[in-house]
C-alpha cells in the first residue's frame, strides 16, 4: 500500500504518481493566476486585440489599438478569444488557456520521458520541466511562448513515438502540430523542426546513406509538408492576398527578419549558454553535469540521442541567429531535461569527489530557494503562518542530506522547495494591485460615467499599453497639454494626463485620479515589484498621479 511519502518522493512510480503530481502542480499554477490586471507591454497588445476582435466581430484580422497588427500569426489570439467566449473577456478568461497549455507542455514532457525511459522517467522529466524558472516566468502571461512550447512539444512527442513504433499515424499527426506551431509563431519553426529531426537522422545510427534515405522516406515529407503548410501557413497567405507588401514587411520582418538582419552589439556566441544557467534553475547546474557527463561517455550517448540532437539543434541555430531572445529556448527545456533524467534513473558516481559534486549541484539550489523563501516571507511582510512552508523544506533539505544520493530525493527536494517559494509569491500578487489601478479607471470611464466609446481617449506623453483595453476605446498617444487643450475647441474629449500639468488644462473637469507605474513597460518585474514595496511604505518615487479628465461630454 502506498503511504503519503510515497507520492511525496516518487516512490510510488505509476500513473497515480503522475496524476497526484499534475493536481500540486496544476493547484500552484492556477493559484492567483487571474487577480493582476492586464500586464504591459505584451499582454495589453493580446488581450486588446482579442477585445476588438470581439468588437467588430473580425478574428481573421489583428488590430491593436484599431491598428493593424501583423507581427504574429493567429493561434494565440484564437485560444485567448475561445476561452473568453466562455469565461468572458477578462484576466481569467485572458490568461486560462496559456495556463492550461504550460500544464499540458508538462503533461507532455511526462509522456516524452515516460515513452524514452519508462514510467519513472517521465515523473522526473515532468518534475524538472514544471517549476523552471523561465516557464515559470511566462506560465500565466497571454503571449506565444507558452502555446509555442505546447506545439513544439507535441510535434516532437508524435515524431519520437512514431519513430520508434515505425507508426505513420503519429508521424501524421506530427505535421498537423507542426503545423499549429507555425500557426503560433511563423514559418522559420519549419527550420528549427526540420533541423532537429535531420539531426537525429543522421546521428542516430551508422552513417549510411541508404539508412538516412529509408528513415527520411519514412516521414512521408510528400504528405506531411502539405498539411503543415496549409494549416501553418493559411493566414499569412490570407492577409498577404489582402494586404499585400504592408502585411509581409512587418510579418518577415518580425520572423526571419530578426534572425537574419537585425543588428546586433556584436557576436555573441555564448548567449544562450548563459541564458540556461539560469532560465532552468534550479535544475541548470545538473544540466550542465549532464552535459559534461555525456561528453566524456560518448559511447553510451544513444541513450539521449534525440534530446541531444533536439538541444544540439536549436542551440546552433538560435546561436547563429543575429536577433537572441532569452525565451527563443524555452522550447528546448524538454529536451535539457530529457538529458537529464536517464542520469537520475542509474548513475551512480564511483569517486567521492564526483558524488559530493553530483550531488551539489542539487543541493545548491535547493538551500538557496529555501532561503529565498525565507526572506520572501520576511521582506515582503507575509502572513507568518507561510514561515511553515520554509520549516517544512528545510526539514527536507536537512532530511536529505542525511540519505546520500538518492535519486528520487534528488529530483524532488528542489521540486518542494520551489513550491513553497512560488505558494508564498503567488499570495503577495494581489497586494501590487494597489497600484495598478487599470480595471478601476475603465470602470469610471464605462460604467459610472458611459462615455461613448466612439471618444478617444488622448494619453499625455507615452502610451500605457493596456489603457486601449481597459478604457475600451482607441488611444491617442504622445500628447501635449496644448494639443489637448486645442482638440477641445471642436470635440468632446478624454484625456489621461499627469498630475503636474493638469492645471493646465482649460475647463477640463476630473472624473479620476490614481497613481500609476511611471515606466512604458512592466516586464522587468522584481524593480516593479521593488517600486510597490516602496509604495506601501509611502515612497511613490516611481509612480506618477494621473487624472482622466473630460470636457464637453454630458
Amino acid at each position: 500500500m502506498k503511504t503519503v511519502s510515497d507520492y511525496l518522493l516518487l516512490r510510488a512510480p505509476h500513473k497515480s504518481q503522475a496524476y497526484f503530481l499534475m493536481a500540486i502542480i496544476t493547484a500552484v499554477y492556477l493559484l492567483n493566476f487571474h487577480v493582476n490586471d492586464i500586464w504591459t507591454p505584451n499582454e495589453s497588445f493580446y488581450a486588446e486585440a482579442v477585445r476588438e476582435m470581439f468588437e467588430s466581430g473580425n478574428f481573421l484580422e489583428i488590430f491593436y489599438n484599431y491598428e493593424p497588427r501583423y507581427n504574429k500569426p493567429p493561434l494565440t489570439y484564437w485560444l485567448i478569444a475561445g476561452s473568453s467566449s466562455i469565461f468572458g473577456l477578462n484576466e481569467f478568461g485572458i490568461r486560462l488557456p496559456i495556463v492550461l497549455l504550460g500544464l499540458g507542455s508538462i503533461w507532455i514532457t511526462y509522456l516524452l520521458g515516460r515513452l524514452l525511459y519508462g514510467e519513472k522517467g517521465g515523473l522526473y522529466a515532468m518534475v524538472m520541466m514544471a517549476f523552471s524558472i523561465q516557464v515559470l516566468a511566462v506560465k500565466q502571461y497571454a503571449s506565444p511562448e507558452i502555446p509555442l512550447t505546447f506545439f513544439f512539444t507535441l510535434t516532437m512527442y508524435y515524431f519520437i513515438k512514431g519513430f520508434m513504433a515505425r507508426n505513420k499515424k503519429y508521424i501524421l499527426l506530427s505535421y498537423v502540430a507542426l503545423g499549429l506551431t507555425v500557426l503560433t509563431k511563423g514559418f522559420p519553426y519549419i527550420i528549427v523542426i526540420a533541423g532537429i529531426i535531420g539531426v537525429f537522422i543522421l546521428i542516430s545510427g551508422p552513417d549510411k546513406w541508404k539508412r538516412v534515405w529509408k528513415e527520411v522516406k519514412f516521414l512521408n515529407l510528400h504528405i506531411g509538408v502539405p498539411i503543415a503548410l496549409l494549416i501553418g501557413l493559411s493566414w499569412v497567405i490570407f492577409m498577404y492576398l489582402k494586404d499585400g507588401q504592408a502585411f509581409w514587411e512587418v510579418y518577415y520582418r518580425e520572423t526571419f527578419g530578426r534572425a537574419l538582419s537585425k543588428k546586433t552589439n556584436g557576436p555573441k556566441p555564448f548567449f544562450y549558454l548563459e541564458v540556461i544557467s539560469w532560465s532552468i534553475i534550479p535544475y541548470s547546474l545538473v544540466f550542465f553535469y549532464a552535459v559534461v557527463r555525456w561528453f566524456g561517455d560518448r559511447k553510451n550517448i544513444s541513450r539521449v540521442v534525440f534530446p541531444v540532437a533536439w538541444f544540439a539543434a536549436m542551440l546552433i541555430i538560435f546561436s547563429i541567429a543575429k536577433g537572441k531572445i532569452p525565451t527563443y529556448m524555452i522550447q528546448a527545456h524538454p529536451a535539457m531535461f530529457l538529458m537529464i533524467v536517464p542520469l537520475l534513473l542509474d548513475y551512480q558516481p564511483a569517486a567521492k569527489f564526483w558524488r559530493i559534486v553530483w550531488k551539489t549541484t542539487f543541493a545548491l539550489p535547493s538551500i538557496l530557494i529555501i532561503a529565498a523563501t525565507f526572506y520572501t516571507i520576511y521582506f515582503l511582510d507575509l502572513p507568518v503562518l507561510l514561515y511553515g512552508l520554509g520549516v517544512l523544506s528545510l526539514a527536507g533539505f536537512v532530511l536529505w542530506l542525511k540519505k546520500g544520493n538518492n535519486p528520487d530525493w534528488n529530483v524532488m527536494i528542489p521540486f518542494w522547495s520551489i513550491t513553497a517559494f512560488l505558494i508564498c509569491f503567488a499570495i503577495y500578487l494581489p497586494r501590487m494591485e494597489r497600484f495598478r489601478p487599470y480595471d478601476e479607471l475603465g470602470n469610471v470611464i464605462n460604467l459610472e460615467q458611459e462615455i461613448d466609446k466612439s471618444i478617444p481617449i488622448q494619453i499625455q506623453k507615452t502610451l500605457i499599453h493596456n489603457i486601449p483595453f481597459y478604457a475600451e476605446r482607441f488611444a491617442i498617444r504622445d500628447q501635449t497639454i496644448d494639443d489637448i487643450n486645442d482638440r477641445a475647441e471642436e470635440l468632446p474629449i478624454l484625456a489621461l494626463v499627469r498630475d503636474e500639468d493638469f492645471a493646465g488644462l482649460k475647463g477640463f473637469e476630473s472624473i479620476w485620479s490614481g497613481m500609476i507605474y511611471d515606466f512604458s513597460s512592466e516586464s522587468q518585474f522584481l524593480k516593479f515589484v521593488l517600486a510597490c514595496l516602496d509604495a506601501e511604505k509611502g515612497d511613490f518615487s516611481k509612480f506618477a498621479k494621473y487624472h482622466v479628465v473630460t470636457k464637453g461630454i454630458d
